[in-house]
Order: C-alpha cells, then structure tokens, then sequence
C-alpha cells in the first residue's frame, strides 16, 4: 500500500464504487481513483479477479522438416481437407493450426536450423539483447521456482546423425536434452535417496559460498576500474544474482517428494521406441505440475528401418533428390512422428490441459533436400487459441511475417511482459 501524508488522507474521500459491473477488474478500479489503496474483496470483482489459469508449453522437433505434399494443406481455413500425414489430426479439427510461410528469413540450410526456437544465429549472440535465447528458455523464467523443473529438455535418443539444437541460454549456450526414457522417469517420478539428497544440499551450500566469495572480492574493484568496466561488473552481478536465484529455488525442491503415477520405469531403446514413451512421460510431467515448459526433440538418429524401409538412415531419406522412394520412405519416418503427436494431444485434452498448454511442432529446416530454411512446418496446438487449421501467411518478400512475431504472442499468452522476442517486428495476428 502506498502511504500518504496525513493531510491528503484527511482530505481524501473515496467513492462507493459507482457503476461497477463484473467485467471491471479491481485493479483497473483502483487505478481508476489515482492513488494505490487495498480495498476488501468484493464479490463483484469475484471473476474479474480470478487467478488465471496455468499456462504450459511444449515444442517438439526435428531436425529435417517435413516434405510439403504430406504436412501443408492446400486449402485455407477450418475445414482444409488434411494432407495424408495429418490424417491422424482429424479428431483434433479446431485445436490446431498449420502456418504456410513463416520462418526466421535465413538461407543457410543446415547451419540455420538452430535458429528454429529462437530466430537468432548464434554468431548474433552479442548483437542481441537476449542473445540467441530459445523461446522454452525465454519462458521458464516466468515458473522458476514454481515447479521442480523450470524446463525439462529431452530428445527420444542420441542426438547423433544430426542434432535438432533446440535449446539455447541467452548467453548463446545449447542446453543439452537428456536422451534416455529411463532417466526422464527417474528425475520426475523416482525420489533421491537420502545420502543423494544430503550430497546435493551440501553442493548447493558450497556453490553460494562460492558465488558470495567472487561477490566480495568484485565489489573491492568498484573503486580501481573505469566507467565502461562498471558496466561490465554489474552485468557480472546481474548474472551472479540470477545463479543465485536459481540455486535458492532448486533447492527448495530437494526435501519435496516426487508425485507418484501409475507407470513402471521404461527401458531405453532406439528412437522410434522411445518417441512415444518420451510423449507420456512429458504428459504426466505437465499433469503432475512437475514442469510447465517442455521440450522433445526427434533426433536424426531415428531407425528407418523400423518404419518398414531400407535402412538408410534418417539423414539419407531427408536428400532424397525427389526420387519416388525415398521421399516415400522420407514420409513415413515422418508419418510417426505425426501419428504420436496427435496421440499426445489427445492425452492433453483427456487430461483437460490441452486448451492451457501451447504446443508447437516445427523444423529449423524447410526443403532437406534443397537445404532450404523457408517456409518452415509450423504447427500450433491447443492454447486457447481460436484454430484455424490452416493458415497461408503472406508470400510477398515485403510482406512476410517473422516467425518471431508468432512466438511473441505465444510468450505474451503464456504471461511474460515483454514486448519483442528475437527478431520479432510485431504481435502476431492470425489467430487474433
């Protein structure tokens, strides 16, 4: 509350709440008055007032795109007859959206596809206020400290045979996924022992010993360094500050348990065996609370030849130089993926998250086999939002519309008071 001196309380006289109707929220009445008072709960205000509800997201994707016939409608609109790998979608009509032309403006082929979460190269890391910062990374500072995992970063396997590159810090440093289905269990459903726990309490104790000691002995160079040089020092402390933070909210965590499911413990196999087991996982993750930001990559390790093909390797069907075959093959690597999403938003929506929960499936890579980043598979489920299935944003060169002003508006839903992500130019209105 914010004080004020004795003779404006005597002189100041507050209104009986004139006109109010529910869609008047508290907060714009007290505004309304000019000066910050505490006013008693009203049940007029009962709704306007309602804490929001919880905001998730997830992004899922892989490395190579998807080849255009079998993931872009070629119809506009809510009713667009779904292409053949979308098939799997159907039931879901009006919870997702696919995005002709959008992407981060780069022609790099395979040393752009890290900007697929970010828009921003990572040789820009300087030039950028955020840096190359991931929009998974961008929005776990709005949970920090809320659940036991601000992020949960995952891929459904060795990232080898072409690594998607997800997830990057502001200070242009990939987060690497964990890649096994068991470990994911193990860190949201399984408790640490006792000694295990005492060990990571004792390590986070030495940490901000650590970080306190630095502190003291940065603070004694205020005096001896120039201007430019304190600038430095106290993006320093910023940065020491935001460690700190971090080490206090995890280990808070440490003496919680861990929410118990009814699921055993999976074992660890190849891509195509995990991609599914990853999805459940990330579901109860989002159900028990544990995170409210997710990441799933499919790596380009992923087995070919479980799809029924010649083993190629997921890399080789993504050159497939238009040849009948392999882009046959190239389509049913591609077919699963998108079967298993579908399933994982309908476990969504069973579990009554999905309309709270963003989920974003993508691709740093437009054409493989042309190595082209333009008109990237974008698609956006659940949310809230009012889908249209699909939309054709604008060809035109002058008149495209950055990725980043799709991902501004998703970080605006999710909470985040921010006005720019990336290299974003505006809000983004399709969905609007």
């Amino acid at each position: 509350m914010q004080l004020l001196p004795p003779y404006v309380r005597k002189k100041l006289i507050i209104p009986m709440y004139p006109h109010t109707s529910p869609s008047l929220s508290r907060r714009n009445f007290l505004r309304g008055i000019g000066v910050t008072l505490s006013l008693p709960w009203l049940e007029t205000f009962s709704r306007a007032d309602a804490p929001a509800a919880i905001q998730r997201f997830v992004c899922v994707a892989n490395p190579f795109g998807m080849i255009h016939d079998s993931f872009f409608p070629t119809e506009e609109g809510l009713a667009a007859a779904l292409p053949r790998n979308l098939a799997p979608f159907e039931a879901l009509r009006g919870k997702f959206t696919v995005f002709s032309n959008l992407d981060h403006g780069y022609r790099e082929g395979h040393g752009a596809t890290h900007t697929l979460l970010s828009g921003v190269r990572s040789s820009e890391v300087s030039a950028m206020p955020d840096g190359n910062v991931s929009l998974d990374q961008f929005l776990s500072r709005q949970v920090a400290g809320q659940t036991r995992f601000p992020v949960l970063n995952t891929a459904a396997g060795a990232v080898g045979g072409g690594g998607v590159e997800l997830s990057w810090t502001r200070t242009g440093v990939m987060v690497p996924p964990i890649q096994q289905v068991s470990r994911v269990f193990k860190l949201l459903f399984v408790d640490d022992p006792a000694d295990r726990t005492a060990a990571n309490r004792l390590e986070y104790e030495q940490q901000g010993s650590i970080l306190d000691a630095i502190q003291g002995q940065a603070k004694t160079l205020n005096h001896q360094i120039s201007n430019r040089d304190r600038e430095k020092l106290d993006q320093y402390f910023t940065a020491i500050r935001e460690v700190e933070k971090s080490i206090a909210q995890e280990k808070s965590w440490l003496s919680r348990p861990r929410p118990r499911v009814e699921a055993k413990e999976p074992k660890d196999g190849t891509v195509s065996q995990q991609l599914p087991i990853l999805f459940d996982l990330v579901a109860l993750a989002l159900q028990t609370d544990s995170t409210r930001v997710a990441t799933i990559e499919v790596p380009g390790s992923f087995d070919t030849s479980a799809m029924g093909i010649e083993e190629k390797g997921y890399h080789g069907y993504s050159h497939h130089g238009k040849d009948p075959v392999l882009m046959e093959g190239m389509r049913k690597v591609e077919a699963y993926q998108m079967l298993h999403l579908a399933k994982f938003l309908t476990k969504l929506q069973e579990f009554g998250v999905l309309d709270t929960t963003q989920v974003l499936f993508g691709s740093g890579m437009g054409d493989s086999s042309a190595h082209t980043n333009s008109s990237l598979p974008i698609l956006l489920a659940g949310g809230g939002y009012k889908h249209r299935t699909h939309v054709k944003m604008p060809e035109e060169k002058e008149k495209r519309v950055p990725l980043c002003d799709l991902y501004l508006s998703m970080a605006q839903r999710f909470g985040m008071e921010t006005h720019s992500f990336g290299k974003s130019k505006s809000t983004f209105s399709a969905l609007a």
